[in-house]
């Protein structure tokens, strides 16, 4: 995935699949290319719920302090090199 590539070992990316069943999960994960990243299905919706995803497409940002953000549509790397550089 381009954004661990660019950020290494400073950056951990985790999928949370959500908002379907887990075949379906695991096909869209396998055909989009996020097949060598950490996925924790959310096949309830609580870990969406926690962090205040209401959409596909959207990302949370946890720095090592705890606080998040949730974004959608943003730009992964751009968020992702701005946290590492506060």
């Amino acid at each position: 995935m381009e954004v661990q590539e660019q950020f290494g070992s400073d950056v951990r990316i985790i999928g949370v699949p959500g908002l379907s069943d887990l075949e379906s999960m695991e096909r869209f994960v396998a055909s989009n290319g996020t097949d060598t990243i950490t996925h924790i299905p959310d096949l309830t919706g609580d870990i969406w719920e926690q962090f205040g995803v209401r959409q596909h497409r959207a990302y949370v940002i946890v720095n090592d302090d705890g606080s998040s953000r949730t974004i959608g549509y943003g730009s992964l790397p751009a968020d992702v090199e701005a946290l590492i550089a506060s």
